[in-house]
């Protein structure tokens, strides 16, 4: 299992991609009117204004295809000799396995049913069809061939194991636009014994693909609304029917202050940032420079519309699904709005002030314990952390540099936030020690019950990252060409401390692998390289020649 970045930047994603409430405290909460000013130093520098103009907060999506890591193995697609490598993490033993044409996008399914495995799915981007590799303890690998969407290049495994779903991302760059339909998808059933594709038709282009919490319904996110896919009840191709977020049925007021009037959506409103609650019951999204946030019943099939008063620059759903996060930039406050009952009673929500903070974005823990407040346009070099089961105040951090992108370790004591970096050269003569910080590439590493960061600086801009399943360690990757910059860092979480090490080939890829506790760092190199390194240890093997059905061991 991998467990790494896919983030995004304005959600959280996260993934890429991730509060407290309004009014009056609750027990155990802290006071959502807090002042942050109380008690920050003055060498915060002085306060931005709320939003003065400021563009849109930028998403910023991190994916690596492959290879990726079962619970021992380590799966390489290999398109051009169209062939899969399986690789034992624990003897460095090499299988050759035979998939289809072109096997291009690939996935591990880590587990089923709670129980690890070694199992991969890899789309072959010459043939709508995918493999769907099962390698025993033993090394041994099988394969099933399973129909999938012309074009496809984008596979969501169910938390259960049981299904996936493949489609055509067309957001994804340089994907060429296959002749065909953008309103199809192919449910995969994974299940030993009882494999199976089927094709659906769904909303204009699938953008995304979330499940419930137990992974037996699938919701397709697209640009008309949510198609829901019911898996139990799929026997054959079908028109799954989409709900939309601008279905006409819109609910009307029925009490005084159940539903918030006032905001007009333009006729070329699209939803972003749509979530699905874990139970599935509810589905939410905000639009591009609105104050409104949509609320649709995928029961009833009913659309609610929520004027929150400021443009809502970033809107989340806890993990446990029990309340939203939302960011109005605008204001400077974070609004918690609990589901469902937050949605009718107004009176439920609570307002998290942070006066003079830039509030644009969210990233919530993978508990939902805590997050981080930032923002990706507003230049600005802090981050708020959030406590949101506890009486904690705010804590404003410092962070010398602006913020890209965050990442929650698993557990959540710890993240990982990559900076940006202003235009020119670091070593330019005369700088002054903030100038050369501010354009030098880097990320800063927080412990959250310290409310402590550390800052490193890297001499190339930082790349893919995996955080190791427990939260012990996490890699991140380094490379620039022009100036030979090959270089893996190892963070131990605990001590944030960090260890160089240098790769003998261009790094383009990072996974960890849980039953060896070792990551992997895929490398460009013309005959396949892999880089092991033991996680706890820092010891490192590398295996040279596994895309030409070879190997050197180093």
């Amino acid at each position: 299992m991998m467990v790494g970045v896919g983030l995004l930047v304005a959600a959280a994603r996260t993934l890429g991609g991730c509060g407290s409430d309004s009014s009056t405290a609750a027990p155990g909460d802290w006071d959502g009117r807090f002042n942050v000013d109380a008690g920050v130093t003055s060498d915060l520098g002085a306060a931005p204004r709320a939003d003065a103009g400021l563009p849109p907060e930028i998403e910023e999506q991190r994916a690596f295809e492959t290879p990726q890591a079962g619970s021992r193995f380590v799966y390489v697609a290999n398109p051009r000799r169209d062939n899969v490598a399986v690789i034992d993490s624990r003897t460095l033993a090499i299988t050759s396995v035979e998939a289809g044409d072109g096997p291009t996008y690939l996935v591990t399914v880590p587990e089923r049913d709670g129980t690890a495995i070694d199992e991969a799915l890899v789309i072959n981007a010459n043939a709508s069809t995918a493999t769907l590799l099962r390698t025993t303890t033993a090394g041994a690998t099988t394969t099933v061939q399973l129909p999938v969407v012309a074009g496809a290049n984008a596979i969501a495994v169910a938390p259960n194991g049981h299904y996936a779903v493949v489609y055509l991302d067309t957001s994804r760059p340089n994907q060429g636009v296959p002749a065909g339909s953008f309103q199809e998808v192919a449910v995969l059933r994974l299940d030993p014994g009882m494999e199976r594709g089927l094709l659906l038709s769904v909303g204009f282009r699938p953008v995304s693909v979330v499940f419930s919490a137990d992974g037996q319904t699938g919701f397709v996110i697209t640009e008309d609304g949510v198609s829901i896919l019911r898996f139990g009840a799929l026997t054959g191709p079908a028109l799954v029917p989409t709900v939309s977020f601008y279905d006409d049925r819109i609910v009307t007021p029925t009490d005084a202050g159940r539903v918030d009037a006032g905001a007009v959506l333009p006729r070329d409103a699209r939803a972003q940032d749509v979530s699905v609650t874990r139970d599935g019951r509810y589905a939410i999204a905000r639009f591009a420079a609105s104050p409104a946030m949509r609320v649709v019943d995928l029961m009833s099939r009913t659309v609610q519309t929520l004027d929150l008063g400021s443009e809502i620059t970033d809107l989340d759903i806890a993990p446990d699904g029990t309340f939203a996060l939302a960011a109005l930039r605008g204001e400077s406050r974070v609004l918690r709005i609990p589901i469902p009952g937050g949605f009718n009673d107004p009176s439920q929500r609570r307002s998290i002030d942070l006066p003079g903070e830039a509030v644009g974005s969210i990233t919530l823990s993978p508990d939902g314990a805590r997050a981080l407040v930032y923002s990706t346009a507003a230049m600005t070099e802090r981050a708020t952390l959030l406590d949101l089961v506890g009486t904690t105040p705010p804590a404003v951090l410092r962070l010398r540099k602006t913020v890209r992108a965050v990442a929650f370790a698993p557990g959540g004591e710890s993240a990982l936030i990559v900076h940006g970096r202003s235009e020119g050269s670091p070593t330019e003569a005369g700088l002054d020690l903030e100038a050369q910080i501010d354009r030098s590439y880097g990320y800063s590493l927080l412990n959250v019950a310290e409310r402590f960061t550390r800052l490193q600086l890297t001499p190339a801009d930082v790349g893919p990252f995996a955080l190791v399943p427990g939260g012990s360690h996490a890699f991140v990757l380094l490379r620039d060409d022009a100036r030979r910059v090959s270089v893996a860092q190892r963070i131990t979480l605990a001590s944030l401390t960090i260890q160089d090490i240098s790769l003998g080939s261009p790094p383009v890829s990072v996974g960890a692998v849980p039953a060896t506790e070792r990551a992997f760092i895929g490398q460009d190199h013309p005959e396949g390289r892999i880089t092991f390194v033991d996680w706890n240890t820092g010891s490192q093997q590398s295996i040279t020649g596994f895309e030409l059905n070879s190997r050197i061991v180093e």
